[in-house]
């Protein structure tokens, strides 16, 4: 397809409610039903809701202007089917009502019904929640409760070991369909707040010690935080900045192998 910004008649500087109105005024326009028989509006009514799909996502939107910048316009945006290749809504400012392609077509498809009605269907489009977790949360894995723009409430468990950019998807819970079409889907996206020490690296968990250099020497018992809670570890006498002291099985569960990982302890100088 062509620019999403030329397709929706915008600037490249145009708000997120620009694009939402130019929308609605070309779908509108060219929607089949107020069309029939019209290949040209057809085509052009899949163009406007494929732009206005890549231009509200943002993860399309990123990677439409990666790929611009690179080797110019991208290609089509729809799928095997002919269908706007949907993916969750933006995440900053949700579509709200009548901002969605099934509440727009269900506008149209009221005036419609005065003249005979529409059999025309459209499936609900996906519904994207972010969900911030704490790093041990998301080690150990937790329950999250959310309210949905379609106003609907529920409790998502959150398995244990999930890292940031985790997507979980919940089929049909996205927003209704029309005339018939299937709902979409709700995509939780899980976004995990850096621990203060602790560091995932695999299904290892890494950090970084610092004592004295008189407690490096004569050696210690010190604790350090765990995801599993305070562990007490040995520091042995004559110990050198950049050893590392292994706590087995302390890290992440490999969900393939169900084996557990490692804390790994680096030692540093808090004199140098």
């Amino acid at each position: 397809m062509t620019d999403p910004f030329e397709v929706l008649g915008v600037s490249r500087a145009a708000t997120l409610r620009e694009i939402k109105d130019s929308y609605r005024r070309l779908a509108k326009e060219l929607h089949p039903d107020l069309n029939p028989g019209d290949e040209a509006a057809a085509e052009r009514f899949k163009d406007v809701n494929a732009a206005y799909d890549v231009l509200t996502d943002p993860e399309k939107r990123g990677r439409y202007e990666r790929d611009r910048r690179a080797r110019g316009p991208m290609g089509s945006f729809y799928d095997a089917q002919g269908r706007p290749d949907r993916g969750p809504v933006a995440f900053d400012e949700r579509f709200g009502p009548g901002d969605t392609p099934a509440d727009l077509v269900g506008d149209i498809a009221g005036n419609r019904r005065g003249r005979g009605g529409t059999s025309m269907w459209v499936d609900g489009a996906d519904l994207a929640e972010i969900v911030k977790l704490a790093f041990l949360d998301a080690a150990l894995g937790t329950s999250v409760h959310l309210v949905l723009a379609t106003h609907v409430e529920l409790d998502v468990p959150i398995p244990p070991g999930v890292v940031d950019g985790d997507t979980i998807t919940i089929r049909g819970l996205g927003f209704p369909g029309y005339g018939g079409g299937k709902p979409g889907d709700l995509n939780i996206v899980v976004e995990v707040v850096p621990h203060p020490v602790l560091r995932r690296d695999g299904i290892d968990v890494r950090m970084t010690l610092a004592l004295a250099d008189r407690a490096l020497a004569e050696g210690a018992r010190v604790m350090v935080p765990s995801i599993g809670g305070d562990q007490a570890i040995e520091i042995p006498a004559g110990a050198r900045p950049g050893e590392e002291i292994r706590l087995e099985g302390m890290g992440f569960r490999d969900a393939a192998t169900g084996r557990r990982g490692d804390q790994i302890v680096t030692l540093a100088s808090a004199d140098a």
